[in-house]
């Protein structure tokens, strides 16, 4: 069964489940404004999947959520930063906890 979009609804709720819909997604971002950056360090705490991880965080980072930093060595080490957009959705995030 396909997923339904919300994206074009006249709704911030619906948009907002466009961008956060799957549950990744949501995880990603509370361990981001909770201070975790690395590829590694979202891997090691949620226990999701290298290729599930990748697809996430490159939509968060689409949607304007993450910023990718590259701190390594010509694109071999990245850290993702919340951008002023995620840090607006800390508190429904924190009123959902």
């Amino acid at each position: 069964m396909r997923e339904p979009s919300f994206a074009r609804l006249n709704c911030s709720i619906a948009r907002a489940l466009a961008v956060l819909g799957d549950p990744w997604s949501f995880l990603i971002l509370r361990d981001a404004l909770g201070g975790v950056r690395t590829f590694e360090g979202f891997m090691r705490g949620l226990g999701i999947a290298r290729n599930t991880l990748t697809d996430r965080l490159r939509h968060l980072v689409e949607e304007g959520l993450l910023t990718q930093m590259d701190v390594g060595k010509r694109g071999t080490r990245f850290e993702y930063v919340p951008t002023p957009k995620a840090k607006e959705f800390q508190a429904p995030l924190m009123a959902i906890m």
